[in-house]
């Protein structure tokens, strides 16, 4: 019988406990334990940024705002904790501190908990803007640890990341519904600690990058030359993203708000169970998106970034249609699926900017995960104007207009061989 062997789980490897083999990384350089805490991390921030959308018909009746007043809480969350995160992506490049990604998880977490004692709705928006600085410190930061713990499975690596903000995106409004209605909105603080305790871990067991830094020393002037070298490609992959951005926002924000209104009255073994229907719905398209996350991370390694991305924004436009013009029970496997294909390209989108940028993977993810995604999230604005002139179906129609455009637009994306050409073209030494 070949005897067994053991290994010792370090902070770095999975080395083996005879002498004769050496060390051994596990699966080709793809260091489970630390892909699994920056997903965790990833997770955590998610789950405390998702806190707003299921409060949002709460403080619409507390204090009578209209849809978009209501969206523009979204909006507000949206500018600090995406569109700044290019500036917290330079500060990832230039100095690979992982006690910047473990801050941001306790600022959010703080944060984002003091909602449920708010005296009115101008604290909400500033409490709203200010956790918001919280997500854009730990994306950047946190996308570019990723690639270097995921070896040559980064398709996988980025996937599992991107699983984790939206399994917490997914579990939050189920978990809101259910404290809020037994506790009551003043309990939210109690929700603190589970934020400080995976902050405290990255701080200890997340991937140093200063050495990767100061080897590669990122300098802003050269920064800009590389990205104008591929200025079209990227902003092209930029703006489909974004308007992807605006679709996800949106449908977060008007599912709870367009089904309150669905599901009025709707009971299971004679109990009232409309006010929950709103967050299950959210929870089922948002825990798609991690679904479809991972299996998209996986066929984007095996078939190409293009193709997933174009076939995610096609597969998802006839399923958001039936997902909100079908009667009761039938939303949630139509809403299900449309969720799953939008999000089926995400990690495919970041690697494809981190391979246009390859010296500076804090603001290629930056770019994807907090520019693009935070014009995406002010247009959202737009989806609420529309909404209180015209109906809120007419502004969920609208959202499903801008997945068309956005499906016509990602055929300009270049595949995978045009954009390993771009990145030999944009590389410096």
């Amino acid at each position: 019988m070949r005897p067994a062997k053991f290994y010792i789980v370090s902070a770095h490897t999975w080395q083996s406990s005879n002498p004769s083999r050496g060390v051994k990384t596990a699966d080709n350089g793809f260091d489970k334990l630390r892909v699994f805490l920056l997903g965790l991390g990833h997770f955590t921030v998610d789950v405390y940024a998702n806190l707003l959308p299921p409060l949002l018909p709460i403080f619409k009746e507390m204090y009578g705002l209209s849809y978009a007043a209501t969206a523009g809480l979204t909006s507000m969350f949206a500018v600090t904790s995406t569109l700044i995160q290019p500036i917290f992506g330079f500060i990832a490049d230039s100095y690979g501190k992982k006690w910047i990604a473990a801050l941001g998880v306790a600022w959010i977490s703080i944060l984002m908990c003091l909602l449920g004692v708010a005296p009115g709705y101008a604290a909400i928006v500033a409490i709203v803007a200010f956790a918001g600085v919280g997500s854009a410190m730990f994306h950047p930061q946190g996308a570019a640890m990723v690639p270097k713990v995921s070896g040559d499975h980064k398709g996988v690596g980025v996937s599992i990341f991107a699983a984790g903000g939206s399994i917490g995106y997914s579990l939050m409004p189920l978990f809101a519904v259910m404290i809020v209605g037994w506790f009551g909105l003043h309990s939210l603080p109690l929700l603190i600690g589970p934020g400080l305790i995976v902050s405290y871990l990255l701080y200890r067991y997340a991937p140093d990058m200063e050495e990767d830094c100061a080897r590669n020393h990122v300098d802003l002037r050269q920064m800009l030359q590389c990205m104008g070298r591929v200025k079209v490609p990227l902003w092209t992959l930029v703006t489909v993203v974004s308007l992807r951005s605006w679709v996800c926002t949106g449908m977060i924000t008007f599912i709870p708000l367009y089904f309150s209104l669905h599901f009025n009255g709707w009971t299971f073994m004679g109990a009232d169970i409309s006010y929950a229907a709103p967050g299950i719905t959210l929870f089922i398209f948002l825990i798609a998106n991690a679904i479809g996350g991972i299996i998209g991370g996986w066929a984007s390694d095996r078939y190409g970034k293009k193709e997933v991305l174009v076939a995610s924004f096609f597969g998802s436009i006839p399923f958001f249609y039936l997902a909100f013009t079908s009667p009761d029970l039938l939303v949630w496997p139509f809403m299900a699926i449309a969720g799953g294909f939008i999000y089926a390209a995400f990690p495919g989108t970041v690697l494809q900017a981190q391979e246009l940028l390859p010296k500076t993977q804090g603001m290629a993810g930056g770019l994807i995960l907090g520019f693009a995604n935070g014009v995406g999230g002010l247009l959202v604005l737009l989806t609420g104007v529309i909404s209180d002139h015209f109906g809120i179906f007419n502004g969920v129609l609208s959202l499903i207009l801008i997945t068309i455009v956005a499906a016509f637009m990602s055929l300009a994306v270049p595949g995978d061989k045009a954009l390993k050409m771009e990145q030999e073209q944009s590389s410096w030494n």
